[in-house]
């Protein structure tokens, strides 16, 4: 379910929607601050959920007056107990909720925001809302620096609700250093931030059992999941019912298919050396952020050896996680599914020295690929 899909699907069609978030919480709550729930006319259709029972319900009521134009946005606070929150939860805590109605107007904003997202990129969703809560300002942000908030466009945005880009420039950059909702009090108003994470494209070379179990785990774990296999029948959507996308060709006809942007990751593991080192030759040469290919140091060493006599720059090698993952002594499929996902997540939360692939080391162990 992709709530900001619905939305820009909606307003192309004219119509208004409701777009509830949890922008706030203390003590012990059912779900997250950035947990939203999307309401359409009549409050007969809800997507999403800011954890169900008598609080959902109060709120998708409430909705009535803002389709009926009289409310534009309004933020509100509910105590949470075992009453009205989902059968079986107990809570004791605080939410803060900001209710907003989206109009066709809004359309360009959430539309570059899905763009982005769409391309892996990340961004901010800005809220401004006035004391009066008559009105929702929003303005989408790329980056985290200072230079990326210096634009006029901003300046009055910030000047707009009495809040300047020194105090705002912190809680920015913690809010998608923690992917969290961060909320900023202004002279004329209050300044809502939502980091946007865009969309983790990984393509798994090899529907084998290693394959299997890491797109499920990394399915769940938020990246988008193909898988690719030469075999037929090996990746086929029965097979792998949580993947976005199942290609089952020839490694070269996949490569022809396959959209690899700067945010995706591919991981190798393939039923054998020889079609490792046919992926390999291909995912070197492209802009992915991760590639990665399994096997021990000598089969790494032999088709690093024999890519490169074939021609692929050192440079291409020696930016691939090989023997991939994490070493954390893993044996089974599943196990080595959890280190390469464990990789994975590392690289995508942006550490640098990710795992000391061996592939940086290749001139000092050319010569014994057997140590």
């Amino acid at each position: 379910m992709d709530i900001f899909a619905e939305i820009v699907a909606a307003l192309r069609n004219q119509k208004s929607v409701v777009l509830v978030t949890i922008i706030g919480s203390a003590g012990s709550t059912p779900l997250p601050p950035g947990s939203s729930m999307l309401v359409k006319q009549g409050g007969k259709t809800a997507l999403g959920t800011i954890g169900g029972g008598v609080v959902e319900a109060k709120v998708i009521k409430e909705t009535d007056e803002f389709f009926a134009g009289s409310t534009a946005s309004a933020i509100r606070k509910f105590e949470l107990s075992e009453d009205n929150t989902e059968e079986g939860m107990i809570c004791g805590g605080t939410i803060d909720v900001l209710i907003e109605r989206i109009r066709p107007e809004d359309l360009s904003v959430f539309s570059q925001l899905t763009d982005l997202r769409d391309k892996g990129d990340d961004c901010t969703l800005l809220r401004g809302v006035d004391p009066t809560k008559k009105n929702v300002h929003r303005v989408l942000l790329v980056g985290t620096t200072q230079q990326d908030l210096d634009y006029p466009r901003f300046a009055e945005f910030f000047d707009a609700h009495g809040v300047t880009v020194e105090k705002i420039l912190p809680e920015l950059q913690r809010a998608h250093r923690e992917e969290s909702v961060e909320r900023v009090a202004g002279l004329k108003g209050e300044l809502i931030i939502q980091p946007i994470v865009g969309v983790q494209p990984l393509i798994i070379f090899g529907g084998g059992h290693i394959g299997r179990s890491l797109s499920k785990l990394a399915s769940l774990s938020g990246f988008s999941v193909t898988v690719v296999d030469d075999r037929e029948g090996y990746a086929q959507p029965n097979r792998f019912p949580e993947a976005v996308h199942t290609i089952s060709k020839s490694w070269s006809g996949a490569f022809e298919e396959l959209r690899i942007q700067p945010a995706t990751s591919l991981v190798i593991v393939t039923r054998g050396h020889g079609s490792d080192a046919e992926v390999l030759r291909q995912a070197a040469a492209t802009r992915a952020r991760y590639v990665g290919m399994i096997g021990s140091r000598k089969k790494v060493a032999a088709t690093f050896a024999r890519l490169l006599k074939e021609g692929v720059p050192l440079a291409a090698l020696q930016r691939v996680h090989a023997p991939i993952g994490l070493d954390i002594g893993a044996v089974t499929a599943e196990e080595i599914a959890v280190s390469i996902l464990a990789e994975l997540i590392r690289v995508r939360r942006g550490f640098q020295d990710v795992s000391a692939p061996l592939s940086s080391q290749m001139a000092s162990w050319f010569d014994h690929p057997e140590a």
